[in-house]
Parts: structure tokens; sequence; C-alpha cells
């Protein structure tokens, strides 16, 4: 089953192209969000970026899999301002 959490930490490592700038951006070990991503992937069956040598770059998975997930955490976090506004109300 696909985690919030780790969607999160995909959508950072996609858009700064590293896991330590990911991590860093995310207050986080880098070990934990490569732990995230390696998740992903096997719950997937594919690889969502291309490791080379000090360098990442998206699979076409990868690309796929942003453009969803950005979607989901967008649709998510509107869900979670609705609510709070509700309750406030």
């Amino acid at each position: 089953m696909l985690d919030l959490r780790d969607l999160r930490y995909f959508v950072a490592v996609y858009e700064t192209l590293g896991f330590g700038r990911a991590a860093a951006q995310l207050k986080v070990a880098q070990s934990n969000v490569s732990m995230r991503v390696l998740r992903l992937e096997r719950l997937l069956g594919a690889p969502l970026f291309e490791r080379r040598h000090r360098a990442i770059a998206p699979t076409p998975r990868g690309d796929l899999l942003y453009r969803h997930a950005l979607r989901v955490l967008e649709e998510v976090e509107e869900l979670e301002t609705t609510m709070l506004q509700r309750e406030a109300g």
C-alpha cells in the first residue's frame, strides 16, 4: 500500500534531484529518504530513478509517479484544510 510519507519523500527527491538535498529539505536523515524511495520501487516493481555516479535522473516510471503524487498530495492538503476550517467554524 502506498504511504503518504513515501510520496512526500519521493517528490522531494524528484524535485531536488538528490537524496541528500531531499533529506536536508525534509530535515531527516538521508538513509530515511533512501529507504522510503526503495520501498516505493519495490512496491511498484520498477526503479523510479536512474542512479549514476553522484547524480540521479527520474525514469519514465518516476515521471509518471511524480505527476500522480503531486495530485494526491494536493488533494490530501485540500482535504486537511477543508476539515480544519469546518472544525473551527
